[in-house]
């Protein structure tokens, strides 16, 4: 969350209305996840399956439950939204941290308002991800509640701005990785006597974990910098390149290899630790073999769309 908001200083498509209708395509394509990682193969193990479908969690199998969950595309979603109003408002860089800060500070206060309210709640649970969902070990409906999530990406726009005006980044980025060093040390000073209650559920963490979290997001952000200003270009790189640059749609894939894996063949919480790591691997592999099979018959696709004699002879 904090790269896409660096990200959104270095984008070509940085249109008011392009980000607007980015920010929702983003929301819709959360909902088509949520169809076909939890909708499809539910219906399908039901209607084929059904003695495998009594092991299922509730909260995986109730049809609504698994359409409205919020995760990580949804939040992306209203964050880009979010990110094109401040940036068309022209807010100052610093106010950025300022907001950052707020919005991490006000989190608590704001969780569980209106969430009891019938179709507002729904809405509100964008916000703040309080509707708990039918299985208690699956917790609320929401992965990543707008508070306090959008404490990163303000920050990831902090940096994106200040590196875009910087005139000397090797300098920047050592500034940076200082920072994230003596805040991270700074927040787990300051949570570790209680540290249960700052990290709630990790999705609703309070203001000293989420100081902590930034820390670690500025040093590794400069580990980053480093690695790819001294280390020679390998193979490795390359693949962590792929994987970047086709981001959206690896986790499409390997979602929806996950879930039905999960529902269909493996079952949940039913493997041991050396198995669970070896379907790990596989979902990694089989994931970057389907987005690199994906991608190549969307290159075939267009360029035999781009050339009418080549598609009149095939």
């Amino acid at each position: 969350m904090a790269l896409m908001g660096i990200s959104f200083y270095y984008s070509k498509h940085t249109g008011f209305k392009y980000c607007i209708k980015r920010g929702l395509w983003l929301i819709l394509l959360g909902y088509i996840l949520n169809l076909f990682r939890g909708v499809l193969p539910i219906v399908y193990i039901d209607s084929f399956y059904p003695s495998r479908a009594a092991h299922i969690p509730d909260a995986v199998a109730n049809l609504t439950d698994a359409f409205l969950e919020l995760d990580i595309l949804q939040f992306a979603g209203l964050a880009f939204i979010a990110m094109a109003v401040i940036r068309e408002a022209r807010v100052n860089r610093h106010v950025l941290l300022l907001l950052a800060a707020a919005t991490a500070t006000i989190s608590p206060l704001l969780w569980r308002v209106g969430s009891d309210v019938p179709v507002a709640g729904q809405v509100l649970d964008y916000l703040w991800g309080d509707i708990p969902s039918s299985e208690p070990s699956i917790g609320n409906l929401v992965s990543f509640p707008f508070f306090p999530w959008f404490t990163y990406v303000l920050v990831g726009m902090f940096l994106g701005d200040t590196l875009k005006r910087s005139t000397d980044l090797n300098a920047t980025f050592k500034k940076i990785g200082i920072a994230g060093i003596l805040i991270s040390i700074a927040g787990l000073a300051y949570i570790l006597p209680n540290y249960r209650h700052h990290v709630g559920d990790f999705y609703h963490s309070r203001p000293g974990f989420v100081a902590f979290v930034v820390g670690i997001i500025l040093a590794w952000i400069y580990l980053c910098h480093f690695g790819v200003e001294h280390i020679k270009a390998n193979r490795a790189l390359e693949v962590i390149y792929y994987w970047s640059r086709n981001v959206n749609i690896i986790y499409l894939v390997q979602w929806v290899l996950i879930m039905w894996g999960a529902d269909l063949i493996l079952g949940f919480n039913k493997s041991s630790y050396s198995t669970t790591l070896i379907v790990m691997l596989f979902t990694v592999i089989a994931s970057h073999a389907t987005t690199r099979l994906y991608l190549y018959l969307i290159y075939l696709y267009l360029k035999l769309r781009d050339t009418p004699h080549v598609a009149a002879n095939a």
